[in-house]
């Protein structure tokens, strides 16, 4: 069987390395060295040297006169092109760029980098980089790397996708300090070839790896990555970190020549695709080492039991359990029946149910009960590392009847205790945590991916209807001409007028229902608010003539008319919008609306097409989706109206690739239904 490009570069039977150096603080010296444990053939390249760590040295990749599958360029970067070609001249499957100097560095850099990019494109060749730390597989004992920690780290079934080497490396001393070890762990760098797309589906098939760690910064390819992740999900889960909370684009930017791009869409788009998002570089790794022991099967909405020998612990836990949306049901009353055969009258027994300074039998006996409770997917529990009165290795291998639901187990003890408890336990598959909170959000990530997978096994692969608008008019679009749109798409608007001159305006005051709201229609304005060009709740004539008057006051060059409409009632004003984003393609957001949308900033996206699911999350993404529900005696709001509205955005926007952005603003929703009052869509320059 013919060996795939990848597997050519992280599995090799044959590695050379341009730029090997005798000098021990060259990067050329340390890649050769920790090549020590590798088991295949081994080609150091340098023209001044004869051997080099005991290894013959050969003059150029051409002399070599063997079939090789990764060539190691530890060289500058001026020099890396032709050494590239030179590799793709001798057939090898992969090279790895271990130095800077690229794209990251300025416009020189650039070039070389443009001009490394054609080469792999021209050639086939598959490249990692530039601009990476190289990968390391403990499994099968191979370092192709300069980074000497790597060679200390344990095998395990973790892999970790980085774009920054130095994260990657992070990450895996991270998890080999809490007892885990990985399967492959790899730096992308510039990701000129070999991106994260790449690596999910190869690590997607890899039976030594059970859960994917990804840390991204920027990305040219968003919706690649999304279908990477979305098809990985399905086998595997995976963890991801990104950043651009702040505004650090420039610094990023320096350091993988990627800009960062909105914070807010990377995780959206990777949460819809069935990843766990998270905000640390600890969660990410305690979501991973849980994942790498555990995973929930589907559910909606997983119950999770909890059972505490320490109040305090269990406070700190369930607050942040119930503060996340995690499902902490009560026990029926027959758990709680049996539960309070072993407990003392004061104890809490309903979930979580706090035990106290308990024996290991009792502790025993209540977890069987909470085990055996048909509510429950999970069980977090936790207690302090106290052998005399409760040690969990004795608990979890004595268990007189099988653990047939996934628990996670919380601890606390002497450094010397934890390390040997922990890794006892990792081998019972009971997945192991030295803090409350650690534990926590080890479970909130089960519960998270449990969800994923109902969601996205619930609707199966993404759908949407065909709509037809036909061809845009030339020009910008006016606000009419956008709510012709949405009435296409059965996005209600309110009853209105188009008028050319006051005489038009006049009559059509006179048709329409009282109170109108009258606007400049014009496609040179787009936010009319600014310039006056609105004016609600006109109730009379002479109001009418007064608004009629200050619009006409407003400079506005080209054509120019009124729009006369009937007022909307009374509900919750949202905006709705639609992008055709230059990374993910076509996008939808929800948010609060009004004139304080954008200082507000309380929104919630997701990538087009759209399914149900994905709206209904949206709604309760939003930290005034509490506003759906009635506030204080006002109705609830119409939720499926509003979740038409999303789903249509998005069908418009995946039929019709001749809208850039769509934006509803506001969207008037009641328990009636929704109205949009206002409607921007601008044109694709395509």
């Amino acid at each position: 069987m013919k060996k795939s490009r990848l597997d050519r570069l992280f599995k090799p039977e044959a590695i050379a390395i341009v730029g090997a150096s005798a000098s021990p603080e060259k990067a050329g010296y340390m890649a050769l060295k920790l090549l020590d444990t590798y088991q295949g053939r081994i080609y150091p390249v340098n023209p001044n040297e004869k051997t080099i760590l005991g290894h013959k040295v050969y003059t150029s990749l051409k002399a070599i006169g063997e079939a090789v599958d990764l060539v190691i360029l530890a060289i500058p970067a001026t020099a890396c092109p032709a050494l590239l070609r030179e590799a793709a001249s001798i057939n090898a499957g992969a090279a790895l760029i271990m130095g800077g100097g690229f794209a990251e560095s300025g416009e020189d850099g650039r070039l070389i980098q443009e001009e490394i990019k054609n080469i792999c494109k021209t050639t086939g060749i598959r490249l990692l980089g530039p601009n990476t730390g190289g990968f390391a597989d403990p499994i099968n004992k191979l370092v192709a790397s300069f980074s000497v920690s790597f060679a200390k780290i344990p095998p395990g079934s973790i892999a970790i996708i980085s774009q920054s080497g130095g994260i990657s490396l992070i990450l895996a001393c991270m998890l080999e300090n809490d007892g885990f070890g990985i399967s492959l762990t790899a730096g992308l760098g510039n990701c000129v070839d070999i991106d994260g797309a790449d690596m999910i589906d190869y690590l997607a098939d890899d039976d030594a790896t059970k859960v994917i760690m990804l840390y991204m910064e920027g990305l040219s390819d968003g919706r690649r990555l999304y279908e990477a992740v979305r098809r990985a999900t399905l086998k595997k889960p995976l963890v991801a970190l990104t950043i651009g909370r702040s505004d650090i684009g420039e610094f990023a930017k320096s350091h993988t020549g990627n800009l960062v791009g909105s914070y807010a869409l990377k995780a959206a788009a990777l949460k819809q695709a069935g990843a766990v998002v998270v905000e640390t570089s600890n969660d990410l790794v305690d979501a991973a080492c849980a994942f790498s022991l555990i995973r929930l099967r589907p559910a909606a909405n997983p119950g999770i039991g909890m059972l505490v020998g320490q109040a305090g612990a269990g406070l700190l836990m369930f607050d942040q359990l119930k503060e996340a949306g995690v499902n902490i049901p009560a026990l029926s009353k027959s758990s709680v029946a049996k539960i309070a055969r072993y407990l003392p009258p004061m104890h809490f027994i309903s979930n979580p149910v706090d035990v106290g300074r308990r024996t290991q039998e009792e502790f025993a006996n209540i977890l069987r009960v909470m085990v055996e409770d048909k509510s429950l997917s999970a069980i977090l529990a936790y207690g302090l590392y106290e052998p005399t009165a409760l040690d969990p290795i004795k608990l979890f291998r004595e268990l007189d009847f099988k653990l047939s639901k996934p628990v996670i187990y919380g601890t606390a003890g002497e450094s010397t205790d934890m390390r040997s408890t922990c890794a006892q336990l990792a081998a019972m598959n009971v997945a192991p945590f030295k803090s409350p909170e650690r534990s926590a959000r080890a479970m909130q990530a089960l519960v998270e991916d449990a969800k994923n997978q109902y969601r996205i096994g619930r609707y199966g692969k993404q759908k949407s209807k065909s709509v037809t608008i036909g061809k845009l008019p030339p020009g910008a679009l006016d606000e009419a001409q956008g709510k012709r749109i949405l009435k296409k798409i059965k996005i209600p608007v309110p009853r209105s007028i188009i008028c050319h001159n006051r005489s038009e305006a006049k009559k059509a005051y006179a048709k329409l229902r009282k109170p109108v709201t009258v606007k400049i229609l014009s496609a040179a304005i787009l936010h009319k608010t600014e310039v006056g060009g609105v004016h609600l709740n006109i109730r009379d004539r002479k109001q009418f003539k007064a608004a009629l008057k200050s619009i006409d006051k407003i400079p506005c060059p080209g054509q120019r008319a009124y729009l006369v409409e009937e007022m909307a009632g009374p509900g919750l004003d949202l905006i709705v919008g639609g992008l055709r984003d230059a990374v993910f393609g076509p996008t939808v957001l929800l948010g609060m609306g009004g004139t304080m949308a954008e200082a507000l900033k309380d929104v919630s996206m997701r990538l087009a097409p759209l399914q149900p699911a994905d709206a209904e999350e949206m709604i309760a993404e939003l930290k005034a989706s509490v506003l759906f529900d009635g506030w204080r005696g006002s109705p609830a709001i119409n939720r499926q109206a509003v979740i038409d509205a999303l789903l249509a955005v998005s069908d418009l926007l995946i039929s019709n690739d001749q809208i850039q952005e769509l934006d509803i603003n506001p969207l008037r929703a009641n328990n009636k239904g929704v109205l949009a009052l206002d409607a921007l869509i601008v044109k694709s320059e395509k």
